[in-house]
């Protein structure tokens, strides 16, 4: 598989490029059919002192999006550990292809507890709005793919995000699945 490599903040010897390609070969046997492949370096230098690369690797595949990230001093330390856990990613999402028996069904989902007046008028903590003045600081584009509830669940996990934006195939409009303290998923849906 072509891996994209870009970096912020470093220089990305051949050595290193070498290294990157060699370890990103690793994942031929658990992702198919690869589209896009990319891997961000970003080289920091925190308050704290000393230096830290954050490494970000990217797989799009014909059905999902695979996403690992880790931060480590070293740079091949730190592609080493994203590889890991973006092999792990892979693992898991295949046995969950195989497996569906484990997927809650839609009503499951759908299954939120309601809330009362008071609880959606005066969350917990939120008594007084702080002066703090809030801005959008990134927006993010991308294609809404028509997907299952179950779907939507796999590219949640695969992405390692609390929330999955998608369009839900069932009735055609956006929906938004979201990942609860208890670990369970919420849905919401547009009236």
């Amino acid at each position: 598989m072509e891996v994209q490599i870009k970096a912020k903040d470093y220089k990305v010897s051949p050595g290193l490029r070498e290294f990157i390609q060699e370890r990103v070969n690793k994942l031929d046997r658990f992702v198919e059919r690869v589209n896009d492949a990319k891997l961000e370096l970003t080289h920091e230098r925190p308050r704290t002192g000393g230096e830290r690369l954050t490494v970000q690797l990217t797989i799009a595949t014909g059905r999902s999006i695979l996403r690992a990230e880790e931060q480590h001093a070293d740079v091949r330390r730190a592609v080493d550990l994203t590889v890991e856990k973006m092999c792990r990613r892979a693992r898991r999402y295949h046995s969950k292809r195989a497996d569906h028996s484990k997927r809650p069904s839609v009503a499951e989902l759908t299954a939120l507890p309601e809330l009362t007046e008071a609880e959606v008028a005066e969350p917990d903590g939120m008594e007084e709005e702080s002066e703090r003045v809030y801005e959008v600081v990134r927006t993010k584009r991308f294609a809404l793919k028509p997907m299952s509830s179950a779907e939507a669940i796999d590219q949640l996990e695969l992405l390692g995000h609390d929330f999955f934006v998608f369009l839900n195939a069932d009735d055609n409009k956006v929906n938004v699945l979201y990942r609860r303290k208890s670990g369970d998923y919420g849905l919401i849906q547009p009236a």
